[in-house]
């Protein structure tokens, strides 16, 4: 309790005292002043302009050194401790086309993020999801050299689960924690760093990336991160650590629930803090919110601990002041903490000549031409309610590139490569993608490089072929249906919104359907046919390419199904290769047959129909609690509601958003009552058409200026209360004046907050005018 009272002491001093005069004020006091930076999410940025729109990057390493450098002048390096909290190498192709050609063997140079790592001086590297995109092997190779380079890689939570012959089951596959030393009033101290790795990777990536490993302990069935971090916290306190830091590649969640594998357990730093009463400081990320960082969280003693998260943009920054007791224990306080912005830095010169050669090698790839494309493409983004073109180039190019490599490994369709595969055919039926797409980006007419496959194409999935029985893929198809589409009917038109989490949404190529909407869930699927005439027979097999994150994943139907069920698999079977190389190669293909790539060339069709009468639908019987407006007017006073989720905002804080309430509306209304917890707005008309919302106690619905969402007092940016209603399919996307980029109100993970404008039902909201 005793670090309590002098936290929020010093708290207090930061705030009030100018930074002199509380030293001065503690000018008897032996201390030891030691800044904590942490870094997360960085997703490749190593370079200091974006390849693929050619703008300037500002969030980048080059500036991270710069900025770390500085920090370590002021306060000395021994007095510096630098982490970064993981999803490091995936991202960017000044990262990603070096690091494949590292794996292959057809570059000696270090991957581009570990050599920052290295030549900036980390004393830490925490594994994220993200690393588990790659083959084990390669990562393992990567992981040696950052250990031999004086960087230590952690994952305590990841363990071998005994299948081989050498390690036992619960061994761990990495280093749990590192401790280091530091001097106060003459004496050593340690304080250790505890890296925990995300519970959830078998969710999201394949085996083969993560072979004999497992991501709890066994017994742990409950996947809770706190039951991982107590056993090694005693460990720590055991061999002397006095101050513990927890670097968790996790978002902040919610501890109000119980933890459920695949709701609710991707994201558990909270928990981790509610559940434990050891750790000092908590360093998160995974969910690119720096809403929440500088904050804090009530832990199992009591007692607040300070949460940052760099939000995969800014460096934290932590200042601990430590002392001792009149016993000589180590004791603290918090003399600031804050997010410092990257672009305020310049860029470090030094390491930029070191990084020039992956950029020269990232830059030669991306300007590679791949193709032509010609006709009359749609220009449509809208990529879940209908069919569009850009999508439909990826599904073409994901069946022709899976065939061709079928025929590669079994040999020409004939009685062999039948008997060899099972099938009576070897041409891909199907394909099942998630949207890859980069934000704004479609295929427009014209010359088409490999950078422009990059921007279609920006993840580093391996696809799969896998034989399904067409009762199977109906399956599927309707649960896809069911769970991520619902039907509202109102303003005289049945609208169809897309929700829960998008990533799991699938859109299916090459396959002739239709969703009807307005039949009973299990129901809603008709099809016909195949982009190759092959007509549809729930118990024939079809061959059917889909990618890794989809494979298994238990937010889709396709989580019973397994790598072990492919017949192909772009890691098994093309080692080396990826997704983009497969749509570059069939875009060059269709160019160099036919002069271009058309629209013409996807030759199947889908929609979304609501069959039925919508407007006899029954009338609403009841109390209406609130009824759809057209727009806010001004001085009235309205609730905000999720069309596609059914759920109305509140003031409740959660998890960097707001809270949501459940509501079933029928047609144009909201029954009364309405939930409690339901915050009641005051809209006000501003002169430039934007709106603020207001409420009791003179508050206010704010954004922060790079996302977070919350209620309080007008902030000192007044934009950032003002949000722009933008037209959208069924509704309105609430857009913030005051925010970087296209920030808009987003229902993701069962909270209201804030990320970048996407075209899905997540992003739609109307308002309801309270009677």
């Amino acid at each position: 309790m005793k670090q309590m009272v002098a936290m929020m002491i010093a708290l207090l001093l930061a705030l009030a005292v100018p930074p002199a005069l509380a030293e001065q004020g503690q000018a008897d006091e032996v201390y030891t002043d030691v800044a904590i930076l942490s870094t997360t999410d960085m997703h490749g940025k190593c370079w200091d302009t974006n390849l693929l729109t050619l703008s300037t990057e500002n969030n980048n390493m080059l500036r991270v050194s710069t900025a770390v450098n500085r920090i370590r002048s002021e306060f000395g390096p021994e007095n510096v401790v630098l982490i970064d909290n993981g999803d490091l190498f995936q991202g960017t192709p000044v990262s990603q086309v070096q690091l494949f050609r590292y794996f292959t063997g057809d570059s000696d140079l270090p991957p581009a993020m570990a050599l920052c790592l290295a030549e900036i001086g980390y004393d830490a590297f925490v594994l994220g999801n993200h690393e588990f995109n790659y083959e084990w092997m390669g990562m393992s190779a990567v992981y040696d050299w950052l250990e031999e380079s004086g960087v230590p890689v952690l994952a305590a939570n990841v363990y071998y689960d005994g299948s081989d012959d050498v390690h036992g089951a619960g061994e761990n596959a990495l280093t749990p924690y590192v401790v280091k030393t530091i001097a106060v009033n003459g004496h050593d101290h340690k304080i250790g760093i505890l890296g925990m790795e995300n519970t959830d990777i078998t969710r999201w990536d394949l085996p083969a990336n993560y072979p004999g490993l497992q991501f709890v302990s066994p017994g742990n069935d409950k996947c809770l991160i706190s039951t991982e971090a107590r056993k090694y916290l005693d460990l720590m306190k055991a061999e002397g650590c006095e101050f513990i830091i927890a670097s968790y590649h996790s978002g902040l969640g919610s501890a109000d629930k119980a933890v459920t594998f695949g709701e609710n357990s991707e994201n558990q730093g909270a928990r981790l803090i509610r559940e434990t009463d050891d750790i000092a400081l908590l360093i998160l990320g995974h969910d690119h919110s720096a809403a929440y960082s500088n904050t804090y969280e009530t832990n199992a003693a009591g007692e607040p601990v300070l949460v940052v998260n760099g939000g995969g943009q800014e460096l934290t920054k932590c200042v601990f002041r430590f002392s001792e007791d009149a016993s000589g224990a180590l004791i603290w306080t918090i003399v600031s903490t804050e997010n410092l912005k990257l672009g305020d830095f310049e860029v470090d010169e030094a390491l930029r000549v070191e990084l020039q050669p992956y950029a020269d090698m990232a830059e030669a790839e991306v300007n590679l031409p791949a193709g032509k494309a010609a006709g009359d493409w749609d220009l449509s983004d809208d990529y879940y309610t209908e069919q569009t073109d850009t999508i439909d180039l990826i599904s073409a190019a994901q069946m022709a590139g899976t065939t061709r490599r079928i025929e590669e490994k079994y040999g020409q369709a004939g009685p062999e490569a039948f008997g060899r595969t099972g099938m009576e055919h070897l041409d891909v039926d199907m394909s099942m993608t998630s949207v890859p797409v980069a934000s704004g980006y479609v295929v427009r007419p014209g010359d088409i490089s490999v950078r422009d496959v990059y921007k279609l194409y920006r993840f580093d999935n391996n696809l799969l072929v896998l034989p399904m029985k067409g009762a199977q893929i109906k399956v599927v198809m309707e649960e896809n249906a069911s769970d991520h589409m619902t039907v509202r009917y109102h303003d005289g038109e049945a609208f169809v919104y897309t929700k829960g989490d998008q990533f799991t949404n699938i859109v299916f190529g090459g396959v002739n359907f239709t969703y009807d909407m307005s039949m009973p869930a299990g129901e809603r699927v008709e099809i016909t046919g195949f982009h190759n005439g092959r007509n549809f027979n729930e118990d024939e097999v079809y061959l059917v390419v889909v990618n890794n994150y989809l494979l298994g994943n238990e937010h889709c139907g396709m989580r019973d199904y397994s790598a072990d069920d492919a017949i192909w698999s772009q890691l098994a079977d093309a080692e080396g290769e990826a997704i983009q190389d497969i749509i570059t190669e069939y875009i060059r293909q269709r160019t160099s047959e036919n002069g271009a790539v058309t629209p013409e060339d996807f030759a199947w069709h889908w929609q979304i129909v609501y069959s039925a009468d919508a407007s006899e639908l029954p009338a609403f019987e009841g109390t209406v609690g609130a009824t759809l407006a057209a727009l806010p007017e001004d001085g009235k006073r309205y609730v905000i509601y999720s069309e596609a989720e059914g759920r109305l905002l509140t003031a409740r804080p959660t998890n960097g958003g707001l809270d949501a309430a459940a509501c079933s509306a029928s047609g144009a209304v909201l029954p009364a009552p309405l939930p409690e917890e339901a915050e009641v707005f005051t809209a006000h008309a501003m002169a430039d058409g934007s709106y603020q919302f207001s409420c009791a106690g003179d508050l206010y619905l704010v954004s922060g200026a790079k996302g977070g969402l919350m209620i309080q007092p007008m902030p000192q940016d007044e934009s950032l209360s003002r949000w722009r209603l933008e037209p959208a399919y069924g509704g309105w996307y609430f857009v913030n004046a005051g925010a970087t980029g296209q920030m808009a109100i987003q229902y993701y993970s069962g909270r209201f907050t804030m990320y970048q404008l996407g075209k899905s039902g997540n992003y739609v909201f109307n308002v309801y005018g309270v009677q």
